[in-house]
C-alpha cells in the first residue's frame, strides 16, 4: 500500500461547539495523543492540531485504514468517541490534505473571530511533534511549505488591503475576490508541490518494498497452510492478522530509517541495498509507476 498523506478531523463547520470542546486537547493531551499515535498501527508521522475551531491529526500513513482506525480508537479510549459521533469526523487523502493543510495554515479554512493567529498555532503544533520525534522528512517538507505559502499569501493580502474600494459594498466584493484568488493560488502550490513529494525516491522504494513484502507474506502464508492446516476460520484470520502487521511494522521501520539519514549519499545507498536485497524496480522506474497511478 503507498504510503498517503491524510487528515483526520472535525471542525466549526462539521461539529457544533459541545461537540469540539470534547475533543479540544490541551498541551498534555496533545502530547499524549502524538507519543501514542507515534506508535500506532499504519502511522509513520503525525502532528496534532487543536485551536478553538478544530481539533485535526495530520498523519503520514503507510496503511490508511490503520491510521485512521488508531486515531479512531485513541479518541474512544481518551475522549469517549462514539461511533455515531466519527460522522462529524472529516478524512481527506493526498491532494485533498495537502491543500487542506495548507489552507488551514493560510487561514483560508477559518471563522474570522476565532482563529486570527492560526499560522502561529500551527507553527506550535508541529514544534512540539518536532520535539517529541512524531515528524520526519515528510510531514516537516509538508508543514513548512504550507507556512511558506501562507507568509506570502499574507503578503499579498497586506498589498491588497491597501487598494480596497471605500465604500463596504465595494469592500466586500473585493475581499470575496481576494479570497478567490488566494484559494487558487493555494490549488496551484499544492498540486505543484505533490508532483515534488511523489518525486522523491524514499516514496516509491518504500512502496515497493511494502508490496514485495506483502508478496512474500501470501506466499509463506500459503505454505504454511499447505503443510500444516486446514485451520479454522478464526485460526487463518489470526494467521493473516500476525503476517499483515509484521509486514507493516518492518515496512515502516524501514521507511523511518530510511527518511532519517542525514546524507543524501547515505539514503541512495540504503535505496540501491533495499532494491538489491527485495529485487525491487529502480527509483526512476517506480516513481513512473506513482504518476502514472
Amino acid at each position: 500500500m503507498e504510503p498517503s498523506l491524510i487528515v483526520v478531523g472535525l471542525n466549526y463547520r462539521t461539529a457544533p461547539i459541545d461537540v469540539r470542546e470534547r475533543f479540544w486537547m490541551n498541551e498534555n493531551g496533545r502530547r499524549e495523543a502524538l507519543s501514542q499515535l507515534s506508535q500506532a498501527e499504519g502511522i509513520d508521522e503525525v502532528v496534532v492540531l487543536c485551536t478553538q475551531s478544530r481539533t485535526e491529526f495530520w498523519l503520514w500513513a503507510s496503511d490508511v485504514t490503520l491510521a485512521a482506525n488508531s486515531v479512531m480508537r485513541l479518541l474512544g479510549a481518551k475522549y469517549g468517541l462514539q461511533l455515531r459521533e466519527w460522522n462529524h469526523f472529516y478524512h481527506l487523502l493526498d491532494e485533498a490534505s495537502l491543500l487542506h493543510i495548507f489552507c488551514v495554515a493560510s487561514g483560508l479554512d477559518s471563522p474570522l473571530v476565532d482563529e486570527p493567529h492560526v499560522a502561529e498555532q500551527v507553527k506550535e503544533a508541529w514544534q512540539q511533534a518536532q520535539k517529541l520525534g512524531t515528524t520526519g522528512r515528510f510531514l516537516d517538507v509538508v508543514v513548512e511549505k504550507a507556512l511558506d505559502v501562507s507568509d506570502r499569501l499574507r503578503g499579498r493580502s497586506a498589498i491588497a488591503g491597501a487598494t480596497l474600494g471605500d465604500t463596504a459594498s465595494e469592500r466586500k466584493i473585493d475581499q470575496r475576490k481576494a479570497a478567490a484568488e488566494a484559494h487558487k493560488i493555494l490549488q496551484a502550490e499544492a498540486q505543484g508541490f505533490r508532483y515534488k513529494l511523489m518525486a522523491e525516491h524514499a516514496v516509491p522504494t518504500i512502496v515497493a518494498l511494502r508490496q514485495r513484502l506483502d508478496e512474500f507474506c501470501r506466499q509463506e502464508l500459503e505454505a504454511f497452510r499447505n503443510e500444516n492446516g486446514p485451520f479454522s476460520r478464526d485460526q487463518d484470520e489470526m494467521l493473516h492478522a500476525i503476517l499483515s502487521r509484521t509486514t507493516q511494522r518492518i515496512a515502516g521501520s524501514l521507511a523511518r530509517e530510511l527518511k532519517e539519514l542525514p546524507e543524501k549519499v547515505e539514503q541512495e545507498q540504503m535505496m540501491t541495498a533495499l532494491q538489491r536485497l527485495f529485487h525491487l524496480p529502480i527509483a526512476e522506474q517506480a516513481i513512473a509507476d506513482t504518476k502514472s497511478a
